[in-house]
């Protein structure tokens, strides 16, 4: 009887001691929970409706139109030139290039162009000041034509970042307009066949599917430790406790 009644308690005490150990292991990732870092909130953007949801409808150029325009690029151009960057306009009028960094200073001397009468060209890279440098030359009674222009004009730095160094070479050199047409659409497959190539490249490489595969692995190896840790603890204090029950009963 008093065999079977150290057993009992034997038991009873295992029995509360993985049950304390798992109240631990809860508490202990609660505790993890809560003191782990919140997801970032965004901030709530602000829309301005008249700024950033404005459009334009513009008649498409055709394809000779569009040529006409690069060409009209040319720096020996009589043309008013106008390129609408990211960080900046840059307007050419004659021998002289401007750059300015608000719509303000560039309208100023827009102003001061627009009575000389040249045609103007404008250039979009990008958005930012179109609206009001189109409103301006509007104001200023000055008809102008617009092309935005494809990736495969613009610099290899970014997006909006101006010319590619072949088209600017291009507007440096070329005077005769077939042999620009030429020299354009050499240029422009020259880039198009760059861009495959390099897409094909990141396509068959494994690349994108390493980190996910990483991601994965780390989660299983996280997720065994976890299993292995919670397993020990609860085998370590079984036999102390199995060991304890032993000692008292042998010891009776």
């Amino acid at each position: 009887m008093i065999t079977a009644s150290h057993n009992i308690s034997a038991m009873t005490d295992i029995s509360a001691n993985i049950f304390a150990l798992l109240i631990l292991i809860l508490i202990i990732m609660l505790a993890a929970r809560e003191n782990s870092p919140a997801p970032r909130a965004e901030g709530l953007q602000i829309i301005d409706l008249d700024k950033d949801v404005a459009s334009a409808e513009r008649s498409p150029l055709g394809s000779e139109e569009l040529i006409e325009l690069l060409y009209e690029r040319r720096e020996r151009a009589s043309s008013t030139k106008i390129d609408l960057l990211e960080q900046e306009i840059v307007v050419s009028f004659g021998a002289k290039t401007e750059h300015f960094g608000t719509a303000e200073n560039a309208v100023s001397r827009l102003r001061q162009i627009a009575s000389v009468g040249s045609p103007a060209g404008v250039y979009v890279f990008s958005h930012r000041f179109y609206r009001k440098i189109s409103d301006s030359l509007n104001t200023l009674g000055w008809p102008w034509r617009e092309i935005s222009i494809p990736q495969a004009l613009r610099a290899s730095a970014g997006a909006s970042q101006g010319w590619s160094a072949g088209f600017s070479e291009l507007i440096a050199h070329s005077s005769d307009r077939s042999q620009f047409r030429a020299d354009l659409a050499r240029l422009l497959r020259s880039a198009s066949q760059n861009e495959h190539w390099n897409q094909g490249w990141y396509e068959r490489g494994v690349a994108p599917q390493r980190p996910e595969i990483v991601n994965q692995l780390g989660r299983w190896l996280l997720t065994a430790l976890n299993a292995i840790s919670l397993l020990g603890g609860l085998i370590f204090v079984a036999c102390v406790e199995i060991i304890g029950s032993k000692r008292v009963t042998g010891g009776r």
